[in-house]
């Protein structure tokens, strides 16, 4: 909108407020309510246009202060990648500072051969480890065991509910399963450390 046209309104604005101030006298007088109500409804009307026109200038003034803050923010990208571009590369380092860079990396490359080739007898004196232990015979020891306590909880699976007449009747199964129960407990005991 133009300035004219800006203060246009707010004129008729002022004007249609005054008119309603003298149309409510005029309708007090007269007894006709029409004579406030009219100029009071322009005068809304005429406010409403004002305040969408403030609304839309609000928008515009922040719509411009995010593209300031958004082409500032791309200025300081561009002064850091123009300042970048001042800083010296490679093609402009001396000799000197080169030969120092590479005679610094063909050590670290030494180095790692050097490690290299002392895991190689670690890796060996590993694996040779691992295949002792799989070795042991207590491995052996714990698979018997193992089958031992499957047969045994088999037969204890196999054996009546308990009734005290039935262990009674039954001594000699009483005896079995007590002596099986001692022989686990000794190989158990021969394992222990």
């Amino acid at each position: 909108m133009t300035n004219d046209k800006k203060n246009w309104l707010f004129i008729a604005e002022s004007v249609a407020i005054a008119a309603s101030f003298v149309g409510a006298i005029v309708a007090v007088i007269s007894g006709q309510i029409i004579y406030g109500l009219a100029p009071l409804v322009i005068s809304l009307l005429l406010n409403l246009i004002n305040r969408r026109r403030v609304v839309q200038q609000l928008r515009r003034k922040i719509s411009d202060r995010t593209q300031i803050d958004n082409l500032s923010r791309d200025i300081q990208t561009l002064r850091a990648d123009v300042a970048q571009l001042k800083q010296p590369d490679l093609n402009q380092m001396s000799r000197e500072e080169l030969s120092a860079v590479v005679s610094t990396v063909e050590a670290i490359n030494e180095k790692q051969k050097a490690l290299r080739g002392s895991l190689a007898p670690l890796q060996s004196k590993l694996d040779e480890l691992n295949q002792k232990f799989r070795q042991r015979p207590e491995l052996e020891q714990i698979e018997t065991l193992a089958g031992i306590i499957v047969a045994l909880k088999q037969t204890i699976d196999q054996l009546p509910q308990p009734d005290r007449t039935a262990a009674s009747v039954n001594p000699e199964r009483v005896e079995q399963l007590e002596r099986a129960i001692a022989q686990i407990q000794q190989e158990l005991s021969q394992l222990q450390p």
